[in-house]
């Protein structure tokens, strides 16, 4: 960053936050000179962190009343309902699977193999917490804060590193002691305890260089302590030990909260796990400020996390269920103890279920919008990425939701879990219904959903017409953000199949040109000027120069739906170029993407679209000129284009090349695929319209295509239609549909942008 950009930066902070930032950095001067003595305070065996009220608590923790410590509920509340032979028994019959997979994967941990964020990797025992999982090189050590965490200086990606010290891994060994009553997990578990408080001091190495961080392992160790109390037999040392480091992370927290640094995900989930420690562990010193503190900023970030429309403000679908999961934790910790969450929370929480829940695509996965790391704020096994339905349990009992029900399907581990008896007959007893709405329009969030159904073989479509993410400047001065430059971006999913899809993301640390290339407009289904991206990157999750845009219209009638919206994210090229597009759905049939490219003064550009699909999808060139057919594992999608100036064009379809822009997605963190990529080219003079047709099919097509100069005529069974592309017009498309009477849709320059005629 510039000395131009930091002034200016700096400039745009509030009295407030230049408070905070001021006293944060005089807070951690002397921190780092407190921190060699109250570290060896804290390994004293007198070493105190019990409320005042609770006296006589260390001596019960030094020896064995700590059993009697642990029993007494206004020292401990409940975490979830108690675990005893009953549930075990459902859990068992309910979920065999589940089991059974579970068994598996604890069986894997106690041989130190690991599986995540695209790697795979066996670590020898000891486990070198504090080094690369793959290369086993050691970070920096010594104090937290010393440690450069946002360089690829470092011996590996931290994400790695950070994934195996967040002991998610550890509940799962946790909860297959309790279900199985076997030793192995029992003593793999306390091993790993044992050594990890031994290797990884309070505030010192890599394992304590972020909040967030600390904050998902106290959650990790909420849940280990939970299971682990339930099993058969317990160690007393491992107890204290669990204990302490809970106590540890609530000081820890309660001090670094990213109000200002990071105030999103990172924020939420440090401060849900501030309140969870403070909330369930009353007997803690601090604890009941810490959970007063955190439960009034959790209250007052909910409506700034999520918009009105339920969507979270960071633009990635990933992270917005990172953000709603620790929600859903502090929402179940107060219920399980008789007390009612604030109407703000349950509010902009039951709206980002159901954000989620029109958004859900027929496969039950969510479209790969913005960044992924694979985190979980709720964790009880292997998560399927992208796939968040028993979320919807959650929705389903709190908010009496049928279709929150409808869209879970099923009763879900994370619920059984976390949800009483009580509430799991509740789930049971609702009765589920479809979704009312096929078409939703989230007009904070820009997303604009279009469907046919919610059954497994319906269509399923959306345009994103929304912020790049909250916080995203719109000069030079940069920013970091989780959302992509993705503006007028379509994802279609015929028959149910996701088919044409966002290329997803893949990694922060190290191979900067994948990590630049899967943010940037060209790993979207949208238009490319010049080579540019709708936004500038300017380093790791970086962006300026954020794009103004606007919704046109909004459009549901009986036989279409569509939206028009346009973006002025080229307005710093020649002729400050801007693009429209209108995205319609046609009676729950076909699509209709119509792309009109105008600028201030007729300058010549280059222009690109990029289709990208799914993996198993296999795609070809038609017979004629710009008519493509992509073939998946139930369904198809015939694409054709047709322009208004004769324009040449080159067609390229790639798949696995040696770039990232040769034909890749990458739909989990690292975990890149080689998928087909259709790029189209051409060179022109604005003002430049584009017409691309979508048909989906079935193994019998019932398509019959007619083109003509200007068009197409499409008859299917039982409709005709006939699209016309109009030149030098304001009406720049006619869609006419044959029925006892003819009924045309005009697709307008302007004032109307849609208009139906009979």
């Amino acid at each position: 960053m510039s000395l131009k950009q930091k002034i200016k930066k700096i400039s745009r902070l509030s009295f407030n936050e230049i408070v905070f930032r001021a006293k944060e950095q005089l807070y951690l001067i002397k921190e780092k000179e407190e921190h060699p003595a109250f570290l060896e305070k804290v390994y004293q065996a007198d070493f105190d962190f019990f409320a005042p009220q609770f006296r006589g608590s260390l001596e019960l923790f030094k020896g064995e009343g700590i059993w009697d410590l642990l029993k007494n509920q206004t020292f401990m509340r409940r975490t979830a309902e108690p675990l005893d032979e009953a549930k075990k028994r459902r859990y068992l019959t309910e979920f065999k699977e589940e089991y059974e997979v579970g068994l598996k994967r604890a069986d894997a941990f106690c041989e130190n193999r690991f599986a995540f964020l695209g790697a795979e990797f066996q670590l020898p025992d000891p486990i070198p917490w504090q080094s690369d999982p793959l290369s086993l090189k050691p970070f920096p050590q010594g104090f937290y804060r010393d440690i450069d965490i946002f360089t690829n200086e470092n011996p590996g990606d931290v994400k790695h590193v950070w994934e195996v010290n967040r002991l998610q891994f550890v509940i799962e060994l946790a909860k297959a002691y309790y279900l199985s009553g076997e030793e192995k997990y029992r003593s793999k578990l306390e091993n790993l305890l044992r050594d990890w408080y031994e290797k990884n001091p309070y505030q010192t190495g890599i394992a304590w260089a972020s909040a967030l961080e600390v904050g998902v392992r106290a959650m990790s160790l909420i849940w280990i302590l939970y299971f682990y109390l339930s099993a058969k037999k317990q160690d007393a040392e491992v107890l204290r030990i669990i204990l302490k480091l809970l106590y540890l992370s609530g000081k820890y927290l309660n001090n670094h909260l990213s109000l200002y640094f990071s105030p999103y995900n990172h924020l939420i989930g440090e401060t849900a796990a501030l309140f969870a420690v403070g909330y369930l562990f009353p007997g803690f010193k601090g604890a009941s400020l810490w959970a007063q503190k955190a439960l009034t900023v959790l209250e007052d970030q909910a409506e700034k996390q999520f918009h009105e429309d339920g969507g979270s403000v960071e633009q990635a679908a990933f992270y917005h269920h990172f953000t709603l999961g620790f929600y859903l934790l502090t929402i179940s910790f107060l219920k399980h103890n008789g007390n009612t969450p604030s109407e703000r929370i349950l509010r902009r929480t039951e709206k980002a279920l159901e954000f989620a829940m029109f958004m859900t695509r027929p496969d039950g996965t969510l479209p790969y919008i913005g960044d992924i790391d694979d985190a979980r704020s709720i964790y009880f096994t292997n998560p399927t990425n992208w796939n968040f339905r028993s979320y919807q349990c959650f929705g389903a009992v709190w908010f009496n939701r049928p279709d929150m029900k409808y869209a879970a399907q099923k009763l879900r581990e994370d619920a059984f879990w976390m949800l009483s008896e009580k509430e799991r007959e509740q789930f049971v007893k609702l009765k589920a219904q479809p979704p009312q709405k096929k078409v939703v329009f989230f007009n904070d969030t820009g997303y604009y959903v279009f469907r046919s159904g919610f059954g497994v073989n319906d269509h399923f479509s959306f345009m994103d017409a929304g912020p790049l993410a909250a916080g995203v400047f719109k000069d030079e001065t940069p920013s970091a953000a989780h959302g992509h430059a993705d503006l007028l971006s379509v994802e279609i999913a015929p028959f149910g199949e996701s088919m044409l899809i966002d290329a997803g993301f893949s990694n922060y640390r190290g191979e900067y040109d994948w990590h630049a290339y899967f943010r940037s407009t060209a790993a979207h289904n949208t238009v490319v000027i010049n080579g540019q991206s709708q936004a500038k990157q300017t380093g790791i999750l970086k962006w300026s120069f954020a794009p103004d845009f606007e919704k046109l219209k909004a459009v549901q009638q009986d036989w279409y739906a569509g939206v028009c919206a346009q973006h002025y994210g080229y307005a710093r090229l020649n002729g400050s170029p801007v693009h429209r597009r209108y995205f319609a759905f046609v009676d729950q049939m076909f699509w209709i993407v119509l792309d009109v490219l105008f600028a201030k003064s007729p300058v010549i550009h280059n222009f690109e679209w990029n289709f990208h699909f799914n993996e198993q999808v296999i795609l070809s060139n038609g017979e004629p000129d710009l008519d493509f057919l992509a073939k998946g594992e139930k369904s198809t999608l015939r694409m054709l284009f047709c322009d208004d100036s004769d324009l040449t064009w080159n067609d390229d379809i790639v798949q696995g090349g040696k770039s990232p822009a040769d034909g890749w997605i990458s739909p989990t963190y690292r975990a890149r695929r080689p998928a087909p990529l259709l790029r189209l080219q051409t060179k022109a003079k604005l003002p430049l319209t584009v017409c691309t047709l979508f048909l989906p099919g079935q193994k019998e097509n019932s398509w019959q295509i007619t083109k003509i100069d200007n068009g197409f005529i499409l008859t299917d069974k039982k409709n005709k239609y006939s699209l016309s592309l109009i030149k030098n017009d304001p009406v720049l498309l006619k869609l006419e549909k044959t029925e006892p009477q003819v009924r045309m849709l005009c697709f307008m320059r302007s004032g109307e942008y849609f208009k139906e005629e009979k």
